[in-house]
C-alpha cells in the first residue's frame, strides 16, 4: 500500500502583512515623496497627500522577518554534520550568495527602469552621453552597495529609484550576522544580537533618526544636515559615522534573530485558552493598520510604539496560535496569501520608476488640475503587481530554478 505523505501547509499570516506594508510604501512614495518632488516642477501637479504616510516606519515589518529566516535557515542547514564543519566565511558567503542571486537581478532590473522612465521625468534634457555617464558613475548601485553610501554623488539614483538602498542594506547585513551565527552561535545571539539592537535602537530613537539611504548618523555628535531623511554627509563630517539605512535595517534583522529564538520556547508553551493573544493581535493589528494608512493616528502614536506594533505583529503572525493568524491561513486563502507576500519584494524594487511612469502618462497639468494621490496610486499598484508577477515568473524558470 502506497504511503501518503501529508504535504505541511505554510504558515503565511505573515504573508498578509508582507503585502499589505508593500502597497503600502507605495502608497508612500507616491503620496509623500513623489508629489513633493515634482509638485511645480517640469509642468506636473500632484496633490501632498499624507495617505499612507504611516507605512514610511514599517520597513521594519521586512527587516525582522528578514533576521528571522536568516536564522530558520541557519539552523536547518546547522542539522548537518558537514555543513557546520565548512568554515564560518564559507557558509555566510554561500548564504549571501543566494541572497545576491535572488535579489540582485530585479534590482538591477529597477534601476534600469529608472533610466529609461526617470531620467526623462526628472532630467527631461538628458542625451545619451548624459545617461552613459550616469550609468558608469553609478556602477556601485547595480552591485548592490547602495546603502553603504557608494552611489551616484550626482543624487540621480535617489530620484531614479531611491527604495532600493533597502535591499542591497538587507544583503550587506546579513552576510554579518549569517557570519556571526556560523562562528559562535551562543555569543551572536545571546549577546551580539541583543547588546547591538538595545543600543542602536535606543540611540535611533533618542536622536530621532530616520531609515534614509542618503543620510549619515555620526556618534558623539548628531549634525542637524545629517540627521533625517534627505540628509547627506558632506566633506566636513569629520567624525566615524554610519549610513542610517544599514543601521536601521541591522536593527530590524537582530530583533528578528531574537525572535526566532524567543517564539521557539514560547511555542513549546500549552496555551490553555487563546483568546486573550487573539485580542492581542487583533488591538495591534487594527492600530498598526490605521497608523500605516492615516498617520498620525488618533492616538498620536510615537515611531518607537509603532516599531513596538510591528515587532509584536510579525511575532503573534508567525506563532500561528491565536485566532486571526488561524484565519489567515484557512484553506482557502493560504495559496493566495502565500503568493501575494511572496510578490512584495517584488514589488518594493519595482513600484517607484511604474509610479513616475504613469504620471509621465497622465501628463503635464497645472497647478490648478492638480492630479488627485488616488488617479496615480491605483494604476501603478495595478502596473507594479502585474510587473512582479512577470518577473516571479521569470526568476523562478529561470535564476531561481531548482535543480
Amino acid at each position: 500500500m502506497t504511503e501518503i505523505k501529508e504535504v505541511k501547509k505554510r504558515n503565511v499570516a505573515i504573508e498578509f502583512w508582507r503585502f499589505f506594508a508593500a502597497i503600502a510604501i507605495v502608497g508612500f512614495h507616491i503620496g509623500w515623496i513623489i508629489a513633493r518632488t515634482c509638485n511645480g516642477s517640469n509642468g506636473y501637479w500632484m496633490e501632498t497627500s499624507n495617505w499612507f504616510f504611516g507605512s514610511s516606519e514599517v520597513l521594519l515589518l521586512f527587516t525582522i522577518t528578514a533576521g528571522y529566516f536568516l536564522v530558520a535557515h541557519f539552523k536547518k542547514l546547522a542539522k548537518d554534520p558537514k555543513y557546520n564543519e565548512r568554515s564560518a566565511l564559507s557558509r555566510a558567503g554561500e548564504y549571501t550568495w543566494s541572497r545576491i542571486k535572488s535579489l540582485l537581478p530585479v534590482l538591477i532590473l529597477g534601476y534600469i527602469l529608472g533610466v529609461l522612465i526617470v531620467t526623462k521625468f526628472y532630467y527631461p534634457n538628458y542625451g545619451f552621453k548624459e545617461i552613459c555617464t550616469m550609468l558608469l558613475n553609478s556602477i556601485w548601485e547595480f552591485l548592490g552597495f547602495h546603502s553603504v553610501g557608494l552611489r551616484s554623488t550626482g543624487g540621480e539614483f535617489f530620484n531614479l529609484n531611491g527604495p532600493l538602498w533597502f535591499i542591497s542594506a538587507i544583503i550587506i547585513i546579513g552576510y554579518f550576522i549569517y557570519w556571526g551565527l556560523c562562528k559562535n552561535e551562543d555569543v551572536m545571539a545571546g549577546l551580539v544580537a541583543p547588546l547591538l539592537s538595545i543600543f542602536f535602537a535606543g540611540w535611533w530613537s533618542f536622536t530621532n533618526t530616520r531609515a534614509a539611504q542618503t543620510a549619515w548618523s555620526t556618534f558623539g555628535t548628531q549634525l542637524a544636515s545629517t540627521n533625517g531623511m534627505g540628509g547627506s554627509a558632506t566633506d566636513a563630517t569629520a567624525t566615524i559615522g554610519f549610513n542610517n539605512g544599514l543601521i536601521f535595517v541591522m536593527i530590524g534583522m537582530l530583533i528578528g534573530v531574537i525572535l526566532y529564538y524567543v517564539l521557539g520556547k514560547v511555542k513549546e508553551h500549552k496555551f490553555k485558552s487563546l483568546t486573550g493573544i487573539t485580542i492581542l493581535n487583533a488591538t495591534v493589528s487594527v492600530l498598526l493598520g490605521w497608523y500605516i494608512i492615516n498617520q498620525p493616528t488618533f492616538f498620536n502614536l510615537e515611531r518607537w510604539t509603532v516599531s513596538f506594533l510591528c515587532i509584536m505583529v510579525v511575532a503573534l503572525s508567525l506563532l500561528n496560535k491565536d485566532g486571526i493568524s488561524k484565519l489567515l491561513n484557512n484553506n482557502v486563502t493560504n495559496k493566495a496569501l502565500e503568493y501575494l507576500g511572496g510578490l512584495s519584494l517584488y514589488i518594493y524594487m519595482l513600484h517607484y520608476p511604474i509610479a513616475i511612469l504613469v504620471l509621465r502618462l497622465l501628463g503635464t497639468n497645472t497647478e490648478a488640475t492638480t492630479y488627485p494621490f488616488w488617479l496615480v496610486y491605483i494604476p501603478s499598484v495595478i502596473i507594479t503587481i502585474l510587473l512582479s508577477i512577470v518577473v516571479k515568473n521569470i526568476m523562478e524558470i529561470s535564476v531561481l530554478k531548482k535543480d
